[in-house]
């Protein structure tokens, strides 16, 4: 099972095509406000959901109220997410969601001003079918209020759907990334097999992050080698066709790694391993959302408080709920690429001098 986080998508950027807009006074008198917070993926074993209330309330401190999680929980909520056939809307399946504490879960919140524990999420464990649409309701026993939001599934488990040719050909020749020339582009292929009529398309873009991995080898006894790392982002694409290239130029590529070794330290050598490239696909929902706030601006210097754009339908709710596809795996440079980091007068300094897979 892989965590829940979405580390390349920044998990606060998360709300909705086709949504509405709530908007509430801080200094309003207390009210309770549902925030929900799902992102499932068919490659999980688990998934999590986690439900909470608002804390706004004129007559007390946020501080305090942040403080205490009877502020922040319900204390009873039923919730269930139903397997939706997509053309009839026929509910081929009610799945029953179990309240567990993430800390105990190997997810432990991270300390601050905000209560650590408990820290409830809702978890469930069926297998995501990608042929079926999966929405959520949540009914709070206490006000009758029933929430809900509906989510297609990314298919990331078949890799006929979702293929990353670095990672996923197994006919052509693969000789690894290439960027030797400094008069090209590099050019990363990913493909779907991917429902292309919007706003129901499953995917509408991919943000992806190529991972520079090295070896620092000490050339005086004992000859140690110590691995570092970094990340690279490669921007995100949009669908175009069921197809998905990343083109980042080698310049770029050059440059990003002159920064991440530096020039090498006396006595060592730099040895290349194999690069991670990750891949993950979003759907409208979340292109939506990273869109507008761009253009609109939000957190500390934003006009809104966030979460201001929702999925979630509802009389007092706000949040989202939908799916991810997620692709990680190691990918070697062509051999004409390692001679020329080695060479090149970009990376002369870094003192390459050559890879664990030649």
């Amino acid at each position: 099972m892989k965590k829940i986080l979405l580390p390349v998508l920044a998990i606060t950027a998360l709300f909705s095509l086709n949504s509405c807009s709530e908007k509430f006074k801080v200094a309003a008198p207390y009210k309770s406000i549902t925030v929900v917070y799902g992102l499932i993926d068919q490659a999980d074993t688990a998934h999590y959901i986690r439900i909470e209330k608002a804390f706004l309330d004129e007559n007390k401190s946020a501080v305090s109220m942040a403080q205490n999680p009877d502020s922040n929980f319900f204390p009873t909520l039923d919730v269930i997410v139903r397997k939706v056939d997509p053309n009839t809307g026929v509910v081929a399946q009610n799945i029953t969601l179990t309240r567990v504490d993430l800390n105990t879960e190997g997810y432990p919140k991270q300390p601050g001003d905000f209560f650590t524990g408990p820290s409830y999420a809702y978890k469930f464990k069926t297998t995501l079918d990608a042929s079926y649409n999966y929405r959520l309701v949540i009914t709070n026993p206490a006000t009758g209020e029933v929430d809900s939001a509906e989510t297609p599934i990314i298919n990331d488990v078949d890799r006929s759907v979702f293929n990353l040719y670095y990672l996923d050909d197994t006919i052509g020749k693969r000789d690894g990334i290439d960027f030797s020339s400094t008069l090209e582009s590099v050019t990363l292929d990913i493909t779907g097999n991917y429902n292309t009529t919007l706003p129901t398309s499953p995917v509408q873009f991919l943000q992806g992050t190529l991972t520079f991995n090295w070896l620092d080898s000490n050339n005086l006894p004992p000859h140690t080698e110590t691995p570092h790392s970094a990340d690279f982002s490669l921007g995100t694409v949009t669908n175009k066709s069921n197809a998905f290239d990343f083109s980042p130029t080698d310049l770029s590529l050059y440059f990003a790694i002159r920064s991440s070794m530096g020039a090498a330290p006396v006595g060592i050598s730099r040895i290349l391993a194999p690069f991670t490239l990750t891949v993950y696909a979003g759907t409208p929902d979340l292109y939506t959302y990273q869109q507008i706030s761009l253009t609109q601006g939000t957190g500390l210097t934003g006009n809104e408080i966030e979460p201001t754009y929702t999925n979630m339908k509802g009389k007092n709710v706000l949040g989202i709920f939908t799916s991810r596809g997620y692709r990680k795996g190691n990918v070697i440079l062509s051999l004409q690429t390692v001679d020329t980091l080695m060479t090149s007068q970009y990376t002369t300094d870094c003192r390459i001098v050559g890879s664990t897979f030649y």
